[in-house]
Protein backbone atom coordinates (compact mmCIF):
# COMPACT_ATOMS: atom_id res chain seq x y z
CA UNK A 1 0.00 0.00 0.00
CA UNK A 2 1.28 3.41 -0.98
CA UNK A 3 0.19 6.20 1.39
CA UNK A 4 1.01 9.80 0.55
CA UNK A 5 0.38 12.30 3.35
CA UNK A 6 0.11 15.73 1.80
CA UNK A 7 -1.73 18.97 1.49
CA UNK A 8 -3.75 18.96 -1.70
CA UNK A 9 -4.93 22.58 -1.83
CA UNK A 10 -2.47 23.50 -4.60
CA UNK A 11 -2.98 20.52 -6.90
CA UNK A 12 -5.89 19.72 -9.17
CA UNK A 13 -8.21 16.74 -9.12
CA UNK A 14 -6.56 15.39 -12.28
CA UNK A 15 -3.01 15.63 -10.92
CA UNK A 16 -1.10 12.34 -11.34
CA UNK A 17 -0.66 12.10 -7.56
CA UNK A 18 -4.44 12.23 -7.09
CA UNK A 19 -5.01 9.74 -9.92
CA UNK A 20 -2.34 7.31 -8.68
CA UNK A 21 -5.00 5.07 -7.10
CA UNK A 22 -5.99 4.14 -10.68
CA UNK A 23 -2.42 3.91 -11.98
CA UNK A 24 -1.39 1.50 -9.24
CA UNK A 25 -4.29 -0.81 -10.13
CA UNK A 26 -3.09 -0.83 -13.76
CA UNK A 27 0.34 -1.87 -12.49
CA UNK A 28 -1.26 -4.59 -10.36
CA UNK A 29 -3.11 -5.91 -13.41
CA UNK A 30 0.07 -5.95 -15.51
CA UNK A 31 1.86 -7.98 -12.84
CA UNK A 32 -0.66 -10.74 -13.40
CA UNK A 33 -0.21 -12.25 -9.95
CA UNK A 34 -3.46 -12.54 -7.96
CA UNK A 35 -1.44 -12.76 -4.74
CA UNK A 36 -0.12 -9.22 -5.26
CA UNK A 37 -2.60 -6.49 -4.33
CA UNK A 38 -1.55 -2.86 -4.78
CA UNK A 39 -3.41 0.18 -3.53
CA UNK A 40 -2.76 3.84 -2.77
CA UNK A 41 -4.28 6.65 -0.74
CA UNK A 42 -3.74 10.35 -0.21
CA UNK A 43 -4.06 11.36 3.45
CA UNK A 44 -4.82 15.04 3.15
CA UNK A 45 -4.11 17.61 5.80
CA UNK A 46 -6.27 20.02 3.79
CA UNK A 47 -9.86 19.79 5.07
CA UNK A 48 -12.55 18.37 2.78
CA UNK A 49 -14.69 21.53 2.99
CA UNK A 50 -11.83 23.55 1.46
CA UNK A 51 -11.36 20.99 -1.29
CA UNK A 52 -15.10 20.92 -2.02
CA UNK A 53 -14.90 24.66 -2.77
CA UNK A 54 -11.80 24.25 -4.96
CA UNK A 55 -12.73 21.07 -6.84
CA UNK A 56 -16.52 21.24 -6.73
CA UNK A 57 -16.92 17.65 -5.51
CA UNK A 58 -18.10 16.41 -2.13
CA UNK A 59 -16.22 14.34 0.42
CA UNK A 60 -17.72 10.96 -0.61
CA UNK A 61 -16.53 11.60 -4.18
CA UNK A 62 -13.05 12.43 -2.90
CA UNK A 63 -13.05 9.23 -0.84
CA UNK A 64 -13.88 7.26 -4.00
CA UNK A 65 -10.64 8.73 -5.37
CA UNK A 66 -8.87 7.35 -2.27
CA UNK A 67 -8.47 10.73 -0.60
CA UNK A 68 -8.87 10.56 3.17
CA UNK A 69 -8.65 13.43 5.62
CA UNK A 70 -6.11 13.34 8.41
CA UNK A 71 -7.86 15.50 10.98
CA UNK A 72 -11.55 15.00 10.31
CA UNK A 73 -11.15 11.24 9.78
CA UNK A 74 -8.47 10.75 12.43
CA UNK A 75 -10.42 7.97 14.12
CA UNK A 76 -11.18 6.06 10.94
CA UNK A 77 -8.81 6.74 8.03
CA UNK A 78 -6.34 3.95 8.82
CA UNK A 79 -9.18 1.44 9.11
CA UNK A 80 -10.67 2.76 5.84
CA UNK A 81 -7.38 2.08 4.05
CA UNK A 82 -7.02 -1.41 5.49
CA UNK A 83 -10.62 -2.40 4.83
CA UNK A 84 -10.80 -0.95 1.32
CA UNK A 85 -12.41 -3.40 -1.03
Amino acid sequence: MFVDPKGIRNIGATDPKIQFYETIKEIELRLGNPKVVLDSFIVSNTPSHEMRKLWGIDKPAMQKHHILFQEEDKDSYVRAMLENK
